[in-house]
């Protein structure tokens, strides 16, 4: 049980921090410009946050929540 909460938590604190990108950074993409796909992986790591409108940061978040309840619990039965 603690690997699978140890795999909840980072892949919690990775769709978290997914899910908080549109909120820091402005979206890459130019529709005058003629190449306007992502250019680079940071780009296409925003493009696809943004594609998430927010379903990473709530999953993201439940999967923090989820993994902390379960460590905690895990440290209740240990004592």
């Amino acid at each position: 049980m603690r690997i699978l909460s140890v795999a909840w938590l980072i892949s919690g604190a990775v769709a978290a921090v997914m899910g908080t990108l549109p909120l820091l950074f402005s979206y890459p993409y130019c529709q005058d410009c003629a190449h306007s796909g992502p250019s680079n992986s940071w780009e296409l790591l925003l493009m696809i946050s943004y594609e998430g409108k927010g379903w990473y940061l709530g999953i993201g978040l439940v999967l923090l929540l989820l993994s902390i309840r379960s460590m905690i619990r895990q440290r209740r039965l240990s004592q």
